[in-house]
């Protein structure tokens, strides 16, 4: 369940923000005074796949992980979001305003978030705030050509080499299996790659 937000979020949104492109407290304003928040539990889910999903979220702190079930029932990892940062832009994980993805916290953490139309809304009055929405699709699209590169390019320890590039320790907070899935790999081939690479 949503509730009201600190200044504290709201700092932090903007500052999450201003990592893709500029934006004033004015810009962001409308956006600012709808942002509603939510503490979640490690195990916790902020999304269901199937769910209603009409909002744009920020992970304040924590990390959540994004995945999905694959034909034979198997979850596979999609992706890890380790706040502050913000979660992958609606129109890229819902389709016909339903969630496509879950996106489940692995350890306490803090997301707030405001509805998808208001952004666009907002987006249409104000320049910044269209340049700050392309920014982040933007940044969506590559990421996710990136990984669609890596997964058919890439051996197996490259990708892991680039895992921990991007995101430092990630190792020491997620279940090893999780990671395995996200890179494609079985988890005894995981294993088998961090002695070799040092863990």
């Amino acid at each position: 369940m949503l509730s009201s937000t600190t200044d504290a979020d709201r700092r932090a949104v903007l500052g999450i923000a201003a990592g893709f492109a500029p934006v004033s407290d004015a810009d962001f304003a409308p956006l600012l005074q709808a942002l509603e928040g939510r503490d979640l539990a490690a195990g916790e889910a902020l999304l269901h796949a199937g769910q209603a999903d009409a909002r744009e979220f920020f992970v304040l702190s924590g990390l959540v992980r994004l995945s999905v079930g694959d034909a034979q029932g198997r979850e596979v990892t999609l992706g890890f979001c380790a706040g502050p940062c913000v979660l992958p832009p609606s129109i890229t994980r819902t389709r016909d305003g339903r969630s496509r993805i879950d996106a489940t916290a692995l350890e306490p953490s803090r997301v707030a978030g405001f509805d998808a139309a208001l952004l666009t809304a907002t987006m249409l009055r104000h320049p910044a705030v269209q340049r700050w929405g392309d920014a982040v699709l933007r940044s969506e699209l590559l990421r996710k050509a990136d990984r669609e590169w890596q997964l058919a390019a890439l051996p197996a320890a490259e990708r892991l080499a680039l895992l921990r590039e991007a995101m430092p320790g990630l190792e020491q907070r997620v279940a090893h299996r999780l990671i395995a899935s996200y890179l494609g790999v079985t988890p005894v081939t995981l294993s088998r790659l961090r002695r070799q690479l040092g863990t």
